[in-house]
């Protein structure tokens, strides 16, 4: 099973390397190490798409910390599903993650993906409820229907 290391080099005005992440992944034992700088223009990551081509399904990408697959918590998701999705294994130095002896990590993301997919959903179904609620009276048609819904549950009840 090949493993290939990743790191991103942070915006730090003359810092175009950075030995000690790279030395870092090799102790890991991985056989090839790719980086990208991180810009602060935009996300492009030539580096990580190398590093993800040179691996054969069930290949494991090694990488120092969650920060070098993303600046922030959708990016690192964006990469780990990528990986998940090619049947790729994940390795973290810190905090120590291996998804090849617990997968419950890939599960864990693929969790907080749908959650964050269904976010765009209960905006649009909150929305909806606010602006029906104002037809029927602002707020206090909002609190009509859920005392309504509540008397309703207790008639329910007590039948």
């Amino acid at each position: 099973m090949k493993r290939v290391g990743y790191y991103r080099i942070p915006p730090a005005p003359g810092v175009f390397f950075s030995p000690a992440q790279e030395e870092r992944l090799l102790l890991l034992g991985c056989e090839q190490v790719f980086s990208d700088r991180c810009l602060a223009s935009g996300v492009v990551r030539p580096g990580l798409e190398r590093a993800l081509e040179a691996l054969e399904p069930q290949g494991v990408l090694a990488v120092p910390s969650l920060h070098a697959l993303g600046g922030d918590l959708v990016a690192v998701m964006d990469v780990v599903l990528k990986l998940h999705a090619r049947d790729l294994h994940l390795v973290v130095q810190q905090p120590p993650i291996d998804t090849r002896e617990d997968p419950g990590f890939f599960e864990a993301c693929l969790a907080l993906a749908a959650f964050n997919g269904e976010r765009a959903m209960v905006r649009r179904a909150e929305t909806a409820l606010v602006a029906k609620g104002s037809r029927a009276g602002g707020m206090k048609g909002l609190k009509a229907a859920a005392q309504s819904s509540a008397e309703a549950d207790d008639q329910d009840e007590e039948d």
